[in-house]
Parts: structure tokens; sequence; C-alpha cells
């Protein structure tokens, strides 16, 4: 047994079996490493691990006629999820939610698609095998994560979802995972 002490979480995520995440002398999470990339106890977790880290935002959630709407960044449009959201919440809906999603649960299309909203593109980086994509949604920048030659550029208006089985609900109080799984 042998126990490697590391500040890099991209060194930790490749050699562990198991990790430990601390912070501030905290222990905040123990698991493989697909664990604590996949279902983060708390947001430190969530925004330690990955690369680039998850993208983290307020959240309001809101029952429509045939789905819940989950608005970020003040947008006039909200991201459709399932019904179901709304009692895996357990009374949450209404309170201080934070929203989580790794760039690879955001989906963009050029052209309009059902179940898709209207986003802005503000910046492009092109990466070799992928490109990353800030849309700006509201207030707020989601990152994306998109195959290579992307070619929309800063500026033009695309159309975004949030894939409802990558997403995380987080307590904006306490930052502890709502372990919310659709």
């Amino acid at each position: 047994t042998t126990i490697y002490v590391t500040h890099d979480q991209i060194e930790a995520m490749s050699l562990a079996d198991r990790i430990v995440i601390m912070h501030a002398g905290v222990l905040q999470q123990v698991g493989t490493p697909d664990e604590v990339y996949s279902q983060p106890a708390n947001l430190f977790v969530a925004q330690f691990v990955g690369s680039p880290v998850m993208n983290v935002t307020d959240a309001a959630v809101a029952e429509t006629t045939s789905s819940v709407s989950v608005t970020v960044g003040g947008a006039a449009a909200g991201f459709e999820f399932p019904r179901a959201l709304l009692s895996k919440l357990n009374g949450h809906a209404g309170g201080q939610l934070a929203l989580g999603i790794r760039p690879e649960g955001v989906l963009i299309r050029r052209e309009a698609t059902e179940g898709f909203v209207p986003v802005d593109t503000h910046i492009v980086e092109p990466l070799g095998s992928f490109d990353i994509v800030d849309l700006k949604v509201g207030t707020e920048l989601l990152r994306a994560r998109t195959k290579s030659g992307f070619v929309a550029g800063p500026g033009e208006r695309v159309f975004a979802r949030i894939d409802p089985t990558q997403a995380h609900f987080f307590d904006k109080a306490s930052g502890k995972s709502l372990e919310v799984r659709l």
C-alpha cells in the first residue's frame, strides 16, 4: 500500500485507485477517481476535480405544463428537465440551489432545435481533438466541450441544452450535493 500526497488533481485521477480530497484540513470525499468525478459530494469537490472544471451556477427551478424549467443567469428561457426532478429535489426546488454541469454535459447546436435554448458564444478555445466553448447564458458563462472544429465565433447565436442525466444540484448554503440523479 502506498499513500501519495499531491495537490495536482490530474495526477491524483490518473494514479490513484482511491482518492481522499481534503480542503482546509477537512475531509471532503473519499472514492475512486470515477466516483469523485461523477458524484462529487460538495461544491468544492465538483470544482476541484476535472479539467476544465464543472460549471456551477445559481439555478431557479419552475414547473411548466409538460416538464420542469431550470433557469440560470436570469436567462429568458430555462433548460428543460424531466418532471421527476421536482420530487427528487425533495423540497429544495424553491430554495437556494446551485446547478453543476460538466462541460461535456452542455450540448450545442448551430440551428434552433426543440429542447435547446438560445445562447451566445463568448470564446471558442480549439484544443486539438475538442474545443471548449464559453457560452453566455443570461449573466452567466457556461463552458461546453464540443468536437474539434466548432465553427461559431464570439458573439454568434447558438442553441444549448443541459443533459439532465449529467446535471448535479447542490444546496448553496451548505455546499453539499443533493444527490439528485435523473
